[in-house]
């Protein structure tokens, strides 16, 4: 058995497979007799990397379980009625915001979201309980339609000011309403509770507004 053969049966054995495919690759180019050791290396290790960033991605994008997971900013309609900013929308594309733990609130015609998951956080607290929490609280960006579309109660209330507070620290928010900020006093209770909540949200968001009487089903429709 050649010395290659050994060194890719030991990359499968550790599941490195994307590294022993590179590293066979390269004994099939014809300009390899021409790289250094740290040029060839370097090749094998950003094949690895490429495919666990994009596997990484796929599996994000799986277990968010989009509508849409192919939308792309790129497809974004501005219609002259919606009135969006070109500029904005792009600063925002680029996810800097996500590393500055900031938010993003959208207003305008909005899905569903946020009632599941109060639904989930206000019942008994069990060790599924806990995970769901867990699932708020930890990802780095939280995505929550249907904002306060509805008043809801003080024990949900006190759940959404907790998941707030806690994504201080750990990442960001995109928020979906069909109302502004200034809205959202009467759908919280109007206390010290709605206060903190919008407080923490508002302080550190770009709002975009959506304008527009048409819904985008009947635009692409």
């Amino acid at each position: 058995m050649s010395a290659s053969q050994t060194t890719m049966d030991k990359l499968y054995g550790m599941r490195l497979s994307v590294m022993a495919q590179a590293y066979r690759d390269q004994e099939e180019m014809l300009s390899v007799a021409d790289m250094t050791f740290d040029e060839r290396f370097a090749m094998i290790v950003d094949a690895e990397w490429d495919s666990r960033r994009i596997n990484k991605r796929t599996r994000l994008l799986r277990q968010a379980a989009f509508s849409d997971p192919e939308a792309n900013v790129i497809d974004i309609r501005y219609d002259a009625d919606r009135k969006l900013d070109k500029v904005k929308i792009a600063e925002l594309a680029n996810c800097e915001w996500v590393k500055a733990h900031r938010n993003v609130v959208i207003t305008g015609a909005s899905g569903a979201g946020m009632p599941e998951m109060l639904d989930e956080l206000t019942v008994s607290k069990d060790e599924e309980w806990l995970k769901s929490k867990k699932r708020y609280t930890k990802c780095d960006v939280l995505i929550v339609d249907d904002w306060l579309l509805e008043k809801i109660g003080g024990d949900q209330a006190r759940e959404l000011l907790e998941i707030v507070e806690s994504r201080l620290r750990t990442g960001s928010l995109i928020i979906c309403s069909q109302f502004s900020p200034a809205g959202w006093h009467a759908k919280l209770g109007e206390g010290a509770i709605a206060d903190a909540v919008i407080d923490r949200i508002v302080y550190r968001s770009d709002v975009i507004h959506i304008e527009g009487d048409e819904s985008m089903r009947k635009r692409i429709g």
